[in-house]
């Protein structure tokens, strides 16, 4: 099961079983603080890592199920997140979105998309023990 999908992440890519093992704790340090999501920034930072690499190997789990992708729009003026979407394809249609801390119609330029990878929280716990 989940504990097999690590496994099988890292007999694929043996040579980064030791970043997989990391990332894994990682996440399971996100679900212990009561967080649901892995910010590929912060995590890179943890994991001494670049972000393009924290990314690569967070599409690998996003692969085996555990992690799952999601764009946040965020109002850049407040810095709150206004909606999420589950594919890129959806964010047009969230726009103008309303921003109740500012009271504005946000347009594109008024907001930031984050790429963030909301845990999939059973599967996770179950692949980490």
């Amino acid at each position: 099961m989940q504990y097999l999908k690590l496994e099988s992440i890292k007999s694929k890519h043996p040579r980064l079983s030791k970043l997989i093992d990391e990332l894994a704790a990682y996440i399971e340090g996100e679900l212990d603080q009561g967080r649901s999501r892995v910010v590929p920034s912060l995590a890179a930072r943890q994991l001494k890592l670049s972000e393009a690499e924290t990314l690569g190997l967070l599409a690998m789990f996003e692969d085996a199920g555990l992690v799952s992708a999601r764009y946040e729009v965020v109002c850049k003026k407040n810095n709150v997140v206004l909606a999420t979407a589950h594919k890129r394809s959806e964010l047009k249609d969230l726009l103008p979105i309303h921003c109740e801390f500012c009271e504005a119609e946000h347009e594109a330029d008024d907001v930031s998309v984050e790429l963030v990878f909301e845990i999939v929280p059973q599967a996770a716990r179950d692949a980490v023990a």
